[in-house]
């Protein structure tokens, strides 16, 4: 079986590019945009615990989807 593990810096780039696409594409205030680049520079660095919480929160949900995956394809018969 694969097994499928973001390292830290790869969920922290993750989460950088939805951020920076989010804040590209949804129309907000200057102070708001701000507010959120502040809090994801110094909240949300890799070895700070809400960015901890959020890799193990990740890597729960890739392995939990990659379960149900699995098991669907299991569950498909062979004349499909």
């Amino acid at each position: 079986m694969v097994r499928v593990e973001l390292e830290i810096e790869e969920a922290w780039a993750v989460f950088s590019q939805v951020v920076n696409h989010m804040l590209d594409e949804v129309d907000l205030h200057k102070s708001d945009k701000a507010a959120i680049r502040r809090w994801k520079s110094s909240e949300m660095r890799p070895g700070r615990e809400e960015m901890d919480a959020l890799h193990e929160k990740m890597n729960a949900d890739i392995e939990r989807l990659w379960d149900v995956r699995r098991k669907s394809e299991i569950r498909k018969p062979d004349w499909r």
